[in-house]
């Protein structure tokens, strides 16, 4: 594939992780102005700032920051590619997730918003009075974050390395050590205005990626009717209840809801943006704002692979040898309808870097704030300063970022972003959520059965 990038933009791309480097410093300049404020105040610490905000961020950049975390480039370029391949049954899966948001604000939130804590973890302890428990459940989300968060790396840096003469490597280093930086140097409240300023950018790109690609492909009706001749839309019929095929109007509720159950509601990147809230009321106006949002943003990226499906319609690009893989479809897409004016393309790849940057920064700081709660605190919190303490989180943070860097490059045999994203956070996610079920809803049970 020939480049589709001019200088243009190069120069929109770059400014775009220049501005997110430049939150971070800000924040960390901050961070060290306030520094003498935060010792003469027994209530508050360095440590908490740097993970929590502080506990007093405000509502609507924490919802953006909720929305982007998990708005990946799964979503902009996995989504498309799964309704363009197997059809629109995938729309059901995303609309399982705001019944999970208001499940997990019902049931879940209250319980682990009172308990005050940084780490959702301590409520393993607290419950069944095992901190074995506790940390064994600490490291299977690390572990499921950091596979996660390299698909969630490999992703953008495949699309942009198949829409430019630059090699996959670059790609990867660049983006990985952009959110290190900022995330290491800032905390919680660069990655949260981080993730508002990048909102922008996800919903810019998507809109005029629409609105260009509905004109290109010949009108609304034409989408339609493509999609219904093509078989997409009978998905959505499909009422089969053997659990054994690729998806149906079943397997897309249940394991819509379980999916996103483990991420909006009992994620650790969720329940710390949660408590970093003044009260609960806010937490529940995070919800609200989020959940439409929500619906507006996996629907359009849902559209796009119908779009996609009128536009190259008898002359897949896969077929013909344009593209190598499936994850690749969208930015061909894109860059075949935007590239007519100039700094378009530019525009929409910083859309994917953006829901990138925002997922990696998001669970770098709670990967941090897990290691510190469940692991180092209890240790060493009466030894260590407050300063040294917010040093090594930040080092925790530079570790894992290099960790996730580093794994990124073993993404692509996984077998597509999609599949290989459900795969792992069913395989060690889907157990976690069971536990929180069983402390919850069967009072009885102990660690054991736990």
């Amino acid at each position: 594939m020939t480049s589709a990038f001019v200088a243009i933009d190069y120069v929109l791309f770059v400014a775009f992780l220049c501005i997110s480097l430049g939150v971070g410093a800000f924040y960390a300049i901050q961070a060290k102005r306030n520094q003498a404020r935060i010792k003469a105040n027994p209530n508050k610490s360095e440590t908490e700032e740097f993970l929590m905000g502080g506990r007093k961020m405000p509502v609507l950049p924490m919802a953006l920051s909720l929305l982007t975390t998990f708005q990946s480039g799964l979503t902009m370029l996995g989504t498309p590619a799964e309704i363009y391949e197997r059809g629109a049954i995938y729309w059901v899966n995303y609309q399982m997730g705001t019944l999970a948001l208001v499940a997990s604000g019902l049931i879940f939130l209250p319980i682990l918003y009172r308990l005050k804590t940084t780490s959702m973890f301590e409520y393993f302890e607290l419950r069944f009075g095992s901190r074995l428990l506790r940390r064994t459940a600490s490291a299977i989300f690390i572990a499921n974050t950091l596979f996660y968060m390299a698909v969630v790396l490999y992703a953008p840096s495949v699309a942009l390395s198949g829409v430019t003469d630059i090699t996959l490597w670059p790609f990867i280093l660049v983006i990985g050590m952009v959110a290190t930086c900022y995330t290491t140097i800032g905390g919680l409240k660069a990655v949260v205005w981080t993730d508002t300023l990048q909102a922008v950018f996800m919903y810019g790109g998507v809109g005029t990626l629409i609105v260009k690609g509905i004109h290109d492909a010949g009108g609304w009706d034409r989408v339609w009717q493509v999609a219904s001749e093509g078989g997409r839309l009978s998905s959505l019929k499909n009422t089969d209840l053997n659990p054994a095929q690729y998806s149906s109007i079943w397997i897309a509720t249940f394991g819509g809801f379980s999916f996103w159950m483990s991420l909006f509601g009992l994620n650790q990147m969720a329940i710390q943006r949660y408590c970093a809230l003044p009260s609960l009321k806010h937490a529940y106006m995070v919800m609200a704002i989020t959940i439409p949002a929500f619906v507006i943003l996996t629907s359009l990226a849902c559209f796009i692979g119908l779009i996609m499906l009128a536009y190259f319609w008898n002359c897949n690009p896969l077929d013909t040898g344009e593209i190598e893989t499936q994850d690749q479809l969208v930015i061909f897409f894109a860059t075949k309808v935007l590239k007519v004016v100039p700094g378009l393309p530019g525009l929409f790849l910083a859309c994917l870097s953006s829901s990138t940057l925002s997922t990696l920064s998001a669970g770098l700081n709670s990967m941090s704030a897990i290691i510190w709660e469940d692991f180092l605190k209890q240790r060493y919190g009466d030894k260590w300063s407050d300063s040294k303490a917010t040093l090594v989180n930040k080092g925790l943070v530079l570790f894992f970022g290099l960790c996730t860097t580093a794994l990124a490059f073993a993404a692509g045999p996984m077998g597509g972003i999609i599949k290989s994203s459900v795969n792992m956070m069913g395989a060690l996610a889907g157990p976690l959520i069971g536990i929180f079920c069983l402390g919850v809803f069967f009072p009885s049970t102990n660690s054991k059965s736990a």
